[in-house]
């Protein structure tokens, strides 16, 4: 009853507030539900055996502190007393027991806190669980390290589990039942800062207690804040097995705004005991109109039967779902004209050597984030645009991280997974410490105004980083947290996988994989970004080889897993070499200094830093360039097709973000005054023709494209001489672009046969 009466709340308070105050009063009901879950599942789940929550103001009776630190070892008392300024403990509202190496600076080699006996010789199944917080973190080459030890006479220990690092409080459970029925008992929390200086440890609310046999908790869902009609929305969450038997099915519903159950089974599981699992619906919803809608999921049964515990098994949540936009093809429409190029931004709106931009997922937001490169002594910026397809964008959020010094170093890149709108940043510095060493590469941020760039508590709000790849110079989207990387340091592409983020400040990145594709014979062209992007339905892989004027593709779905490689810098779970895999050079030619690269509807635009066109070319006929799109000016770095079809794109050299689109049409009867500057001889030809001005004199850097009846780009080149072939042209009326500096000529020929 007390849960329902919690969701209903929760709806009638999040159906009253604006988007943005509902999505955090949504983690905080949410968080609410969790602490709920976990002291029902206390209350109900049989017996407690042994507890402490440390509420005196000293370590409990009977229990043993083993330390050789000068200030006496673990202590209890409040966050705030417990606290130091590099170890900052979050308040949980009441005392705890903790060690502090920050403030001792002295030896805590293995510093043991042990329990009193705990007698299990009536229990034959019984669970540890206790409230943790503790970053695992490092400091000067020294990394600490925590564990949770259980023995029965105080002399041969078994290890329980090797702690991760969380920087905020969070619930372990362990299985003790191999010790069930045991009359002695104990249970030791060991911390190590292994000879250094360093951070240290929390502990609270430590229980035994008797398991249930089959019960799996709904602990949090996959939340989307914003979705859009007509576009798949994926249902999924976290469910965790509270129970001692393993799960290897669950039954689940959701329902729309309380409209019909949508039911499933998912089968083939193998959660085990007080592990967790990620699960998702099968059948997506697919939002059919605008508004805001609750979304609520349920556990129905646990391996065929009747889940123990009822009350941990719905979970809710909001999504304000806006508009479809189909985006329209200007693409060929803006090659034929004269670009209409509009700047939306500059140094006055908080560009700072912007190196790239991404729409956010969905596009009915209308919203534009920009990355800023800046210096490598402050880090990175953003500059997040709202209603940036208005024709004058006048809302622009510029941010920057608490710690952008390390985790947004001199940014390439930035990437959106449209999964959850998280976003990715590639750091393009060798040290993110700036001492000397590789510790460095890609960052994932929240996109949440909420968390991004706000105070975390400790290292800024980031959401996580893995440091296998010193200048990284590109990065893009692959699926949930899954992004690809131009690593320049090692001139190897990457598929970095951070899996389960650790939350904002905190340093967790064991769980991260990184696939590596060496051997490739890439290279970079200086600080000048190579930018990737990535065709997800055919799992072509287009990225921008620079150092090579070049522009090549992998396929991702090709390969196989080779050898394991060292790890770099830090624990992983997957570090390993890729084999057997495909990749093709696609444009070798025409490209003086490419960076931007943007995949459109079976086009695939370039941008060239060098002189500031964009190179388009039709992926479906051999990768033919199509047209030429000029900004006309030094340091184009970053473009992307945004929700009105027009290309926006940023300058790295003079601070501009950009909006290219379609101008007046440049027809074959247009300017006649101008195509008379222009004189081709002789017309007809059927091999060459020779190319002239009658007002001025070639100088021989004048660019040239030729355009067949269709408005087919066929040719284009620098007329180094006046002289061009056409020999293998089919017969024919053509169109002739030359353009010296800042004028365009125009005018037709013909080829006979």
């Amino acid at each position: 009853m007390e849960l329902k009466i919690l969701l209903i709340i929760k709806h009638i308070i999040l159906n009253s507030v604006a988007p943005l105050t509902k999505y955090l009063i949504n983690n905080i009901m949410n968080k609410i539900l969790l602490l709920f879950f976990f002291g029902a599942a206390s209350v109900c789940s049989s017996q407690v055996i042994f507890e402490e929550a440390f509420e005196s103001t000293t370590i409990p009776v009977e229990w043993e502190v083993i330390t050789n630190a000068t200030d006496g070892g673990w202590q209890v008392g409040s966050s705030n007393e417990l606290s130091s300024d590099n170890f900052q403990i979050e308040s949980n509202g009441t005392t705890l027991v903790g060690s502090n190496d920050d403030i001792c600076n002295c030896d805590k080699n293995n510093e043991a806190l042990i329990t009193r006996a705990i007698d299990l010789s009536n229990f034959p199944d019984a669970v540890l669980s206790f409230d943790l917080f503790y970053g695992n973190q490092s400091y000067n080459g020294a990394t600490e390290s925590a564990m949770v030890q259980i023995s029965t006479d105080k002399i041969n220990w078994t290890t329980l589990e090797v702690l991760h690092g969380h920087l905020s409080w969070d619930k372990h459970m362990i299985d003790i039942s191999d010790f069930g029925g045991s009359d002695e008992v104990y249970i030791s929390f060991i911390y190590n800062d292994n000879g250094g200086w360093l951070y240290g440890i929390a502990i609270d609310n430590v229980e035994v207690k008797v398991p249930l046999s089959l019960d799996a908790a709904l602990v949090a869902l996959d939340e989307k804040v914003f979705g859009e009609v007509g576009k798949e929305s994926i249902i999924g969450g976290t469910i965790l097995n509270n129970g001692i038997n393993e799960i290897n099915s669950i039954e689940l519903s959701y329902q729309i705004n309380g409209g019909a159950e949508v039911v499933e089974i998912i089968d083939n599981l193998d959660v085990m005991p007080f592990a967790f699992a990620n699960i998702n619906f099968t059948e997506a919803w697919i939002p059919d109109s605008e508004g805001e809608s609750t979304i609520d999921v349920q556990i129905l049964s646990v391996n065929g039967e009747t889940d123990e515990l009822e009350e941990n098994n719905a979970l809710s949540y909001s999504t304000e779902i806006l508009g479809e936009v189909i985006v329209p093809n200007k693409i060929v429409d803006i090659i034929n004209s004269q670009p209409e190029i509009t700047q939306l931004a500059g140094s006055a709106e908080g560009l700072d050597r912007p190196t790239d931009l991404d729409f956010f997922p969905v596009l009915g937001k209308d919203e534009l984030w920009v990355i800023n490169q800046r210096v490598a002594s402050s880090g990175g910026s953003t500059v997040t645009v709202s209603d940036a397809t208005n024709e004058q964008p006048s809302n622009f959020d510029r941010r920057v991280d608490g710690n952008a010094w390390h985790f947004m170093s001199l940014p390439t890149a930035l990437s959106f997974s449209d999964d959850n709108f998280n976003f990715a940043s590639s750091t393009g510095v060798q040290d993110a410490n700036h001492d000397g060493g590789t510790f460095t590469g890609p960052t994932l941020w929240s996109s949440d105004p909420d968390i991004y760039a706000q105070p975390s508590g400790g290292n800024g709000s980031h959401l996580d980083m893995l440091h296998g790849s010193p200048f990284c110079m590109g990065i893009t989207h692959e699926v949930d947290n899954v992004f690809w990387v131009f690593d320049a340091w090692n001139n190897d592409i990457v598929r970095y996988d951070f899996v389960a983020d650790h939350g904002p400040g905190n340093d967790d990145h064991s769980d991260g994989e990184l696939y590596r594709y060496q051997n490739i014979g890439i290279d970079v062209d200086g600080d000048i970004p190579c930018h990737l992007i990535l065709d997800k339905e055919s799992g072509w892989l287009y990225f921008v080889d620079n150092g090579n004027d070049r522009v090549m593709r992998l396929d991702i779905n090709s390969g196989n897993v080779g050898t394991s490689l060292e790890l770099i810098n830090e624990p992983l779970a997957v570090h390993v070499d890729m084999a057997n895999f495909t990749t093709e050079v696609i444009i070798s030619e025409g490209l003086d200094r490419p960076s931007g690269i943007e995949l459109f509807e079976g086009l695939l635009l370039v941008g060239d830093y060098a002189n500031g066109d964009i190179n388009v070319y039709d992926t479906n006929s051999g990768f033919t360039q199509i047209g030429t799109i000029s900004t006309g000016d030094e340091g184009l770095i970053g473009i992307n097709v945004g929700p009105d079809g027009n290309i926006y794109g940023v300058n790295r050299l003079n601070n501009s973000l950009l909006r290219i689109g379609v101008g007046e049409m440049l027809s074959n009867t247009d300017d006649l005054n101008i195509a008379e500057n222009l004189k081709i001889f002789p017309n007809p030809t059927n091999q060459q023709i020779s190319v002239s001005l009658n007002d001025a004199k070639l100088e021989g850097t004048e660019t040239y494209e030729i355009y067949n009846s269709l408005g087919q780009q066929v040719l284009n080149g620098t007329l180094s001489t006046p002289q061009i072939d056409v020999t293998l042209f089919n017969p024919g009326t053509y169109v002739i672009r030359v353009k010296q500096g800042a004028n365009l000529h125009k005018t037709e020929f013909t080829v006979i046969r």
